[in-house]
């Protein structure tokens, strides 16, 4: 019987290679829910935008919940066998864990500012949006991912002081664009 045995350095070749593997991955199956994500953010910006923008009233703010409320559904389903082929791996928990915490987050704030200031849900999620968009490129070390997270939470945080309310749900789009729907289509290219 032969026997190998394993050096440090092979040892840490290896835990290398799986999490190198683990990462391409994720990467050639994250590309999709960011794109449905993305897409219906950027619908959801854009009638909150239009409707603002037409009658002023603030109470428009209160679209921003018809986000989760659709796009649960619909990723669900349309990620319904993708889901099959495989189990998931830490990488993936973990972003699925950023983007969760992220969901609650905006939801709470923007029933929080919805009762209390309106006008600062579009900037606070778009924030939020962009931190967690750069946490996400840092953990798979995308800088494009990174710089567009980065781009959008200090653009908005920035923004915040100096432009209309009924302006941000435009930012909250080209957030959506940026760190959903470019990425997404990215690591999809990649993956063929």
């Amino acid at each position: 019987m032969e026997t190998h045995e394993m050096t440090p350095e092979k040892s840490l070749q290896i835990i290398n290679d799986a999490i190198e593997k683990s990462r391409r991955d994720f990467e050639k199956n994250a590309g999709y829910p960011m794109i449905i994500w993305g897409t219906i953010v950027l619908i959801f910006a854009i009638a909150v935008f239009i409707m603002l923008w037409k009658t002023g009233n603030a109470s428009w703010n209160f679209l921003w919940f018809g986000i989760p409320a659709t796009g649960w559904p619909i990723s669900s389903i349309l990620q319904k066998d993708r889901c099959r082929n495989g189990g998931k791996s830490f990488l993936s928990r973990s972003i699925g864990q950023i983007w969760i915490t992220y969901g609650i987050f905006a939801t709470v704030l923007c029933v929080v500012f919805a009762f209390t200031a309106p006008h600062l849900t579009g900037y606070i999620t778009a924030v939020l949006l962009g931190f967690s968009a750069a946490i996400t490129g840092l953990v798979l070390k995308n800088r494009f991912i990174t710089a567009g997270g980065f781009l959008t939470g200090l653009g908005c945080t920035i923004a915040m002081f100096f432009v209309q309310s009924w302006i941000t749900p435009m930012f909250f789009a080209a957030g959506a664009v940026l760190n959903l729907i470019i990425p997404g289509v990215m690591m999809n290219k990649k993956a063929e």
